[in-house]
């Protein structure tokens, strides 16, 4: 039987803020855009949040937070991660 993961795959660049998701790949062909993506944590199997959208990216791994550009960000495979449903008071009290 040949089940295949049910993954809704995009890319970093196309998240909104506050949105949480697990990297899948890195399709960027320059090695070194390899070698600046694992320097800032960036692989495969490392959960990312989006703190502010835009150009460039704001995204937070771990405690680290770093800015990438929009075409780097496009560049890195995500799966999101489903979220419980926030509270009416937290949407007021953003940390």
């Amino acid at each position: 039987m040949n089940a295949k993961p049910d993954f809704s795959c995009m890319s970093l660049g196309a998240l909104g803020d506050g949105d949480r998701a697990l990297i899948i790949d890195v399709v960027a062909i320059d090695p070194n855009t390899h070698a600046k993506f694992a320097a800032r944590g960036l692989v495969p199997g490392v959960e990312v949040a989006v703190l502010r959208q835009g150009d460039p990216l704001l995204v937070a791994i771990d405690d680290a937070r770093w800015a990438i550009t929009r075409s780097d960000a496009n560049s890195i495979l995500v799966d999101t991660i489903q979220q419980k449903p926030k509270s009416l008071l937290s949407k007021f009290w953003r940390r």
